[in-house]
């Protein structure tokens, strides 16, 4: 039987910002500019799919304002 690896991302404004809880960016999370530091999305999906990841759902949260919406991205890969 089959065993997979799990790997959630969340992401605001196109920018990966966290995978398994762990922050993404060159700068701390509450630095400003921070956000712009983390790696875009389709550039980081067309990375860890060369690695075996495949994207299984999306969720999205609206907010008010744009910039606080919130995307999560789930992923999984089988285990060697």
């Amino acid at each position: 039987m089959p065993r997979f690896d799990y790997m959630i991302c969340s992401a605001q404004l196109t920018r990966i910002t966290f995978v398994n809880n762990r922050w993404q960016g060159d700068l701390p999370a509450d630095a400003q500019g921070a956000l712009n530091t983390c790696p875009e999305m389709w550039e980081f999906l067309q990375q860890v799919g060369g690695n075996g990841w495949e994207l299984v759902a999306v969720t999205s949260e609206s907010a008010e304002e744009k910039s606080k919406s919130l995307t999560t991205l789930y992923l999984k890969r089988q285990r060697l």
